[in-house]
């Protein structure tokens, strides 16, 4: 429901008062001495504004009035504009008496110019209603400017806002502030924007939007069982939608290079990475190292593996020298160390 204010009063007779020391400052503007061939002030029933105040002039027909009296009712500042969506009313007996004390003060007899004042005044903001488009592309702008994600890689859906988009008509800016600190910004993401006219803040809008995430995936080119070691015609890569699960699959080839299955993965289903062991670093028949280490030795001797295994492992290992299997934990990709 629109607003009715009526402040433009209060200026009013503020105005009336201060009129005096208001033309001896303004004595450039000023017609001394003078009749100006002023016979009609007409003033508008409507009137759109564009400034946060209204001037006098601003409420007449300005094609009506003499060059030489335009900046004169220019100066003269009737009040505040009213806030967008409100109107504001300007009283014609208020007004019409402001008038004749304004011409008297130029010596002018206000009975040999006619008024021309309607029974109501009504002053409005002129506005500016921000598009669905414009709002969309401050959203994706942010989000590829923020996020960690390659922008190839995102697409951005479903943008809305909450909050009425009409400001102020001016020079528009706007910052924009995320609703969380911690935002990932994958799924739905909300940011706030501050939006200014003429450099002062005239309104927040809450801007929501889903952001979806694409990468490229593994996938089994074939079923692939318990323990089966993956080679690369085992795999195949899809492109697939990974925002509910950013750390759940395997993207990067070291993700399944010498890796295992350790739970039976079906033909052209996604590999997970709980599905795979860690890597291999041994494999069976790799020659390695083994060390002996007690207090105050160290023996080292050549071995086989006799199994696969990544850092960490046991697996058995045989002496090349005495053909003796003992059991060693893998150190490295060269290196395993006998367990007592």
């Amino acid at each position: 429901m629109r607003s009715v204010i009526v402040a433009l009063l209060t200026g009013f007779f503020s105005l009336v008062s201060l009129l005096p020391a208001t033309l001896r400052a303004n004595d450039a503007v000023r017609v001394a001495g003078e009749s100006p061939p002023l016979q009609e002030i007409r003033i508008l029933g409507n009137v759109m504004v564009r400034d946060k105040s209204v001037s006098l002039l601003q409420i007449c027909d300005a094609a009506r009035l003499p060059e030489k009296w335009k900046p004169i009712l220019g100066a003269q500042d009737i009040g505040d504009a009213p806030p967008v969506g409100s109107e504001k009313f300007v009283d014609p007996a208020q007004l019409r008496a402001f008038l004749v004390t304004l011409l008297t003060s130029h010596g002018i007899n206000p009975d040999g110019v006619k008024f021309v004042i309607p029974p109501k005044i009504v002053v409005m903001r002129e506005s500016t209603r921000l598009g669905q488009e414009w709002l969309e592309k401050v959203f994706k702008k942010y989000i590829m400017e923020n996020t960690p994600w390659n922008p190839n890689d995102i697409s951005i859906e479903n943008v809305r806002f909450s909050g009425i988009p009409v400001i102020p008509t001016g020079t528009l800016t706007y910052t924009v502030r995320p609703v969380t600190s911690s935002q990932r910004f994958t799924g739905n993401v909300s940011i706030s924007v501050d939006l200014y006219v003429d450099g002062e803040m005239v309104r927040t809008l809450d801007v929501l939007g889903q952001v979806q995430v694409f990468e490229n995936v593994y996938f089994a080119a074939r079923p692939l069982k318990r323990d089966d070691m993956i080679t690369t015609t085992d795999l195949e890569v899809r492109r697939m939608k990974v925002t509910d699960a950013l750390d759940r699959y395997a993207t990067r080839p070291d993700q399944v290079q010498n890796r295992r299955v350790i739970y039976e993965v079906g033909v052209h289903q996604p590999l997970q990475l709980a599905d795979l062991d860690k890597p291999l670093v041994i494999k069976r028949g790799d020659p390695v190292r083994i060390v002996y280490e007690v207090p105050g030795l160290l023996v080292s001797a050549k071995g086989r593996a006799n199994g696969d295994a990544g850092i960490g492992d046991t697996l058995a290992v045989t002496n090349t020298s005495s053909t003796k299997t003992i059991y060693c934990k893998v150190v490295d990709s060269e290196t395993v160390r006998a367990v007592p």
